[in-house]
């Protein structure tokens, strides 16, 4: 398996409160013990679990420890700024009736030719028939 992960993952894994914490916590696990075989999320997806983060908990600390744990430790591959992304992001956000970061992570599939994967998020799942780009898939749904 080979996936862009969401920022809605990641929000998920570190929000125990989340209804997908403990999907995405499985999730995030095969990525550590190498059950995942490629995982990636792009620097803007980072920054919006950041700011996702931190209102949600209102703990700028947690937020910037979640961020750098993305970052820093757990075993993806980050996709940065480069040509080829801002160019792919912004044809994508031009055609797709989702967010800018929705794009991000549809960008970051797409260039390292993987799958997207989400949580069910209400504008993915009434708007996926509509998005190019991408598979997406929701995690909720894989056999992890």
């Amino acid at each position: 398996m080979r996936f862009a992960i969401d920022t809605s993952v990641f929000v998920a894994f570190f929000l125990r409160d989340d209804e997908y914490h403990n999907v995405a916590k499985k999730l995030i696990d095969e990525l550590f013990t190498g059950k995942v075989e490629y995982a990636c999320t792009s620097v803007i997806n980072i920054a919006e679990a950041g700011y996702v983060i931190e209102k949600a908990t209102d703990n700028e600390n947690y937020a910037y420890s979640c961020m750098y744990a993305i970052y820093n430790d757990i075993p993806i591959d980050i996709v940065t700024v480069t040509w080829d992304f801002i160019t792919t992001l912004a044809h994508f956000k031009a055609k797709n009736p989702i967010s800018f970061c929705d794009n991000a992570t549809l960008a970051a599939a797409y260039i390292r030719r993987c799958k997207a994967a989400f949580t069910k998020e209400k504008e993915i799942i009434t708007k996926k028939k509509n998005i190019v780009g991408a598979e997406i898939v929701f995690i909720d749904e894989l056999n992890l």
